[in-house]
């Protein structure tokens, strides 16, 4: 079983990159970090899609903004995406890995996962309080299972299970999100309910605690983050909510609703925690 580092959470050291461009044709906003340094970082940098469309999500006016049709899938929809450190942007269908290009949209295949099933995926740093620290791609599916993928082969090692909890057993429900001084959290299903919870999971087992009484809301597919907020992206069967994620209480706020129908949703691991 791989371990990943979690220790103490030093927030004052996280924040965002200073060398990112490229925003989509977004400007870059002024930040002073908590030294006294004055950085740029994007106004937000969360992604969501639909089955074939990519979106950036504009945290400021919580609008979605289409960037493009994801080309490549062929007669399958993309059902989750994960950014590493470098801004690299990856996709999984039930069975395959992609490279997306974050600018177009479009997907390059990359190979057959040799694990099915994958509901949710994430780049997760090693060390979650070094932000030198390598980024690992990690999946978990239906079943309550965690893998780390090789991106180069699809080849699959299982790291965890989500476990039980309350005697309930608990899998993903769509995603999960790792961010330097924040943590790893993931929306689960329990057995038994009809609703999704988000749930901590820890790094060195990959167990799942669920959080407070479940968010209310069921089909969470997506999971982003930007300077302390946690936004989930729900599926409907014609259109979609966001919503915003309380990592404390677990309960869900809506924020947003439209025509899209989320599949999923990413961030970089090293987004912004500090408002």
């Amino acid at each position: 079983m791989q371990r990943l580092v979690l220790g103490t959470i030093l927030i004052a050291s996280a924040c965002g990159p200073s060398d990112r461009t490229g925003n989509n044709g977004q400007p870059d906003a002024a930040v002073v970090q908590p030294d006294g340094t004055i950085t740029t970082e994007p106004d937000s940098r969360v992604y969501a899609h639909s089955g074939a469309k990519l979106y950036r999500v504009d945290t400021a006016t919580l609008q979605p903004i289409e960037i493009g049709t994801m080309t490549g899938l062929g007669q399958q929809s993309l059902t989750d995406l994960a950014i590493d450190k470098s801004d690299r942007m990856f996709g999984v269908t039930l069975d395959k890995l992609y490279t997306i290009n974050s600018t177009t949209g479009a997907a390059t295949l990359v190979t057959m996962m040799s694990v099915q099933g994958n509901t949710s995926l994430s780049f997760v740093p090693m060390d979650l309080n070094n932000a030198a620290s390598d980024d690992i791609l990690v999946t978990a599916n239906d079943q309550g299972d965690v893998y780390k993928i090789d991106q180069t082969s699809g080849m699959a090692t299982k790291l965890g299970s989500y476990g039980s909890f309350s005697n309930k057993k608990v899998v993903s429900s769509g995603d999960l999100i790792a961010v330097r001084g924040f943590g790893i959290y993931a929306t689960v299903d329990m057995q038994g309910e009809t609703q999704d919870y988000l749930a901590r999971i820890d790094p060195a087992t990959w167990k799942a605690t669920p959080i407070g009484g479940g968010t209310g809301y069921d089909k969470i597919f997506g999971l982003g983050y930007w300077k302390g907020t946690i936004y989930g992206f729900v599926s409907g069967s014609s259109n979609g909510q966001m919503i915003t994620i309380d990592p404390g209480t677990g309960a869900a706020t809506e924020v947003q609703s439209g025509s899209v129908s989320w599949f999923g949703a990413g961030v970089a691991t090293n987004a912004p925690i500090l408002q």
